[in-house]
């Protein structure tokens, strides 16, 4: 089930408005041993989350809460037991979603050792970084402490504020010399972007963005390697085109994201707001909002109609997120967010997994909550061994 749903559902009975026919979907729902996993996630990713919370208001507030479910009719009493085997859990599940959909968890168990602290060794997640390589070759370094002007090329001044890197045009001369500039975000690393247009970028991990100090011809071009989100400053007279080696989307103005990284299986277009052509070869699609484009290895184009858009960005809105996912996608995501090597040992298993944690969180976090599904890993110095 939909995580939102399932927090729709919750919410619904525990204020008592569920219709009968919602009533019955989560009873089915939380009656069936293969949703366990899906339980176990979200109690452990609220687990995290509550890390600080005060112990002992909890446990209070959640046996006030258990008392007020067994005290309902038999039919509501049993499907609150169905709902998981800990009755603390429920108790504090249902609290919480009460409170505003954060959800708070305890077990009568000790919590589990962080890998990271076990091996002295904490993975911080990324920050705002990147370098900025200048059309004569210079290459400056940002960060999200800088701010104020960093170049000047030609008729436009470079400025950071804050984890961006702002263009600003100032007078033109009569005739205006083109550079071209690129901005390389490494592993570990994110960094946003406002083009001379003034149309905003942010690129993800381990991406790069080549692009003009100044839009002067019949058409707007920018070269992507590795995933950014794009919000286009509309101009039909000069159409916008974000290229991925043999792949071009074209852009009037709009809101979509791209993920076009080498080491995954397609080139994903996700369009938020707007319209957007992509073409490859003798393959292209206008893409509506809501939908999703796969370019696949083999070079043939897929349309998803009904896509996850706030899976596809959830990276930028702070994130990281999979849906159905197996531990080698996942896994991907680990190595450009916290800039540490991926290795298998043993049999990879293939089940599928769905969860969200912040990406502001260390690595032993993430872990936490992997571990849950009978995955395990080893810190050995730079590398992570999923075994």
């Amino acid at each position: 089930m939909d995580n939102n749903r399932l927090k729709y559902l919750l919410s619904q009975y525990t204020t008592r408005t569920a219709t009968p026919a919602e009533l019955e979907e989560l009873k089915t729902f939380l009656g069936s041993d293969e949703q366990d996993a899906q339980l176990e996630w979200m109690i452990e990713e609220a687990w995290v989350q509550s890390a600080e919370a005060d112990q002992q208001v909890f446990d209070t507030q959640s046996d006030a809460m258990l008392t007020r479910i067994l005290s309902t009719d038999t039919a509501k009493r049993s499907l609150a037991k169905t709902f998981y085997r800990s009755y603390r859990a429920a108790a504090a599940i249902l609290l919480l979603i009460l409170a505003g959909g954060a959800i708070l968890w305890t077990r009568q168990r000790k919590k589990p050792v962080p890998a990271a602290t076990a091996h002295h060794k904490i993975f911080l997640p990324g920050s705002d970084k990147a370098v900025l390589t200048l059309a004569d070759g210079r290459n400056i370094e940002l960060d999200s402490n800088m701010n104020g002007q960093v170049a000047q090329q030609g008729h436009v001044s470079l400025q950071t504020n804050a984890g961006q890197l702002i263009y600003q045009s100032q007078s033109a001369p009569a005739s205006t010399t083109v550079s071209w500039n690129t901005l390389r975000t490494p592993k570990g690393g994110q960094y946003s972007l406002v083009l001379p247009d003034g149309s905003r970028v942010w690129l993800n991990a381990a991406s790069s963005l080549q692009y003009p100090t100044a839009f002067t011809g019949p058409t707007r071009q920018v070269t992507l390697n590795g995933e950014a989100y794009f919000e286009i400053n509309p101009n039909a007279a000069q159409p916008f085109f974000v290229n991925t080696g043999e792949t071009a989307v074209a852009v009037l103005g709009t809101s979509f994201n791209i993920m076009a990284y080498n080491n995954e299986n397609s080139i994903r277009t996700t369009l938020l707001q707007g319209a957007v052509k992509v073409s490859r070869q003798s393959a292209q699609h206008l893409l509506k909002p809501g939908q999703q484009s796969l370019i696949n290895e083999n070079g043939t184009m897929e349309i998803i109609d009904h896509a996850d858009t706030d899976l596809a960005v959830a990276w930028k809105n702070g994130l990281i997120s999979f849906r159905s996912a197996d531990i080698r996608t996942i896994m991907r995501q680990v190595e450009r967010w916290y800039n540490i090597e991926v290795v298998f040992q043993g049999d990879v298993p293939t089940r599928t997994f769905t969860g969200d944690i912040p990406r502001t969180a260390d690595l032993s976090a993430l872990l936490r909550l992997l571990e849950i599904s009978k995955i395990h890993f080893k810190l050995e110095e730079e590398k992570l061994i999923v075994m």
